[in-house]
């Protein structure tokens, strides 16, 4: 049975982790509730879980982006991963 999740219940959705590198001010989202997948360079003090919340095409995300890089990026890596403010060279994601 597919879990149904926010407003818009999107079917597809899955549950996703956000977490923060204090020390970089970078921005992780992966399906790994622990956060071992994202990488460590640069932030080993270690990532802090923020929320878990639905990841889908029809879901607002926590942060104001669209989803579908943060969908490729995990499809290709395992995780997404941005520095605070605009979204302009993005890691994890293969476009």
């Amino acid at each position: 049975m597919n879990a149904i999740f926010g407003p818009a219940g999107d079917v597809d959705a899955q549950a996703a982790y956000l977490f923060l590198c204090p020390h970089t001010n970078c921005y992780g989202v992966t399906l790994d509730p622990t956060g071992k997948n994202l990488p460590s360079q640069g932030c080993e003090q270690g990532w802090q879980l923020q929320a878990e919340f639905p990841l889908g095409v029809q879901e607002a995300l926590p942060a104001p982006m669209n989803p579908e890089p943060v969908i490729r990026g995990i499809a290709a890596n395992g995780y997404f991963v941005w520095r605070e403010g605009p979204v302009r060279n993005p890691f994890g994601t293969s476009q």
